[in-house]
């Protein structure tokens, strides 16, 4: 690997990822690199277009020639073209926000959603990540692995201390999210909602991607839980084996 790119990488995923711009104080702490080639990889972003820098604070972002590229690859994504009108179909039956995630690592990538508009300000963003563990998503995909109980170990590592997974007890959750064919999770990554998740088989059979429908805790129970969970299972169904590409 050329260490050169791959510090790069990394300097220009932390600024993507960022809530906020950052000084270069931060960006050197939180990689580990030294502050000088820090530096230099961010001149370089910078003359490249890549990475702005605020004049006023001289903290670092990166610019819209990144979103630029994501937004250029996500429109050619079979997976998320493929699956978009199911999602769509699936929030005008349910009314609740439906999400389409992939395991990347130890995390789920958040896709595509369909939402109503008074929701989206409640639910990921688009390209956000999260620990597979915190999300119902995760849980699906983890669920129908073999033997997931060092990625499950992983990702409770990753996860806010305060969420407190303990590991046998998670295990024991994607055991009957296998038996149930799907999983659900109160609170986790969407602290607010009730999600429920089933994960969509890949060629050969391994989970390449996650179905998820989430909505407030109390409106999710009852008729309408079971009314919700009869349209995931269905679309799931009629969806069958999907390409990751």
């Amino acid at each position: 690997m050329d260490t050169t790119v791959a510090k790069g990488m990394a300097v220009l995923e932390a600024l993507a990822r960022a809530k906020r711009p950052m000084r270069l104080t931060a960006l050197t702490e939180q990689l580990g690199l030294q502050k000088s080639n820090v530096h230099r990889l961010l001149n370089t972003f910078m003359e490249l277009g890549y990475v702005q820098q605020d004049p006023e604070t001289s903290r670092y972002f990166a610019s819209l020639k990144t979103w630029e590229l994501g937004a250029g690859i996500i429109s050619t994504n079979s997976l998320r073209r493929s699956v978009a009108p199911h999602l769509q179909a699936m929030q005008e039956k349910t009314r609740e926000t439906v999400m389409l995630t992939v395991p990347v690592d130890d995390e789920v990538l958040f896709l595509d959603r369909a939402a109503q508009v008074r929701a989206l300000r409640y639910v990921p963003l688009n390209g956000t990540r999260a620990p597979m563990v915190f999300t119902a998503a995760g849980r699906a995909i983890l669920s129908r692995r073999p033997d997931p109980r060092d990625a499950v170990a992983r990702s409770i590592a990753a996860c806010p201390p305060e969420a407190g997974f303990v590991l046998s007890q998670v295990l024991e959750d994607l055991e009957k999210a296998r038996r149930d064919g799907y999983a659900s999770l109160v609170g986790g990554f969407t602290p607010w909602a009730r999600v429920v998740a089933v994960a969509l088989p890949g060629p050969g059979g391994a989970p390449a991607a996650a179905i998820a429908i989430s909505g407030p805790e109390e409106r999710m129970a009852g008729d309408h839980l079971a009314e919700v969970l009869d349209v995931l299972l269905a679309t799931a169904a009629e969806i069958g084996e999907v390409s990751p590409a």
